[in-house]
């Protein structure tokens, strides 16, 4: 299919993504979670940011694995802006987003986010994240694990 001519499908599959960044970004009120669930049905959702929490991750495993990932790397929820949706195939849509936070010392950095997003059943099912700068969100919690682990103490 010519470039610039997206099918039905792939106009669908947009709409869903959008809508559930959407109903995950909103502001006021915090994230909507019924719109979320009618949204998405993730099953599996790949963290590739460097940190040994990277990987994989099914069914409920997901929402702590990606929960830690926001909290050790001090991502900004109102800072998340998504910059372009793509799609052309019938059933993955590309999410060019920037992404924003602060290290344990309040530095604040800023990158880019790649998500791969396959939309089954008018559902996201699944989701590959890939970020400009792995390395630093590695070296972002890893730092801030430390001091987590360090304000815990001895058990």
């Amino acid at each position: 299919m010519p470039s610039g001519h997206p099918t039905q499908a792939a106009e669908m599959n947009k709409d869903v993504v959008r809508r559930f960044y959407e109903a995950v970004l909103r502001v006021p009120g915090g994230p909507d979670f019924a719109a979320i669930k009618d949204l998405a049905d993730e099953q599996e959702v790949e963290l590739n940011w460097g940190h040994p929490d990277s990987g994989i991750h099914r069914g409920a495993a997901i929402a702590p694995a990606r929960h830690r990932m926001h909290q050790l790397t001090g991502l900004d929820f109102a800072a998340i802006r998504i910059d372009e949706l793509i799609a052309e195939g019938p059933n993955r849509v590309v999410v060019v987003a920037t992404n924003s936070g602060t290290d344990i010392h309040g530095n604040p950095w800023t990158m880019t986010v790649l998500e791969l997003v396959d939309v089954e059943n008018g559902r996201i099912a699944r989701k590959r994240s890939f970020y400009q700068d792995a390395a630093l969100l590695r070296d972002i919690s890893l730092e801030r694990e430390a001091a987590l682990a360090q304000t815990a103490g001895p058990h």
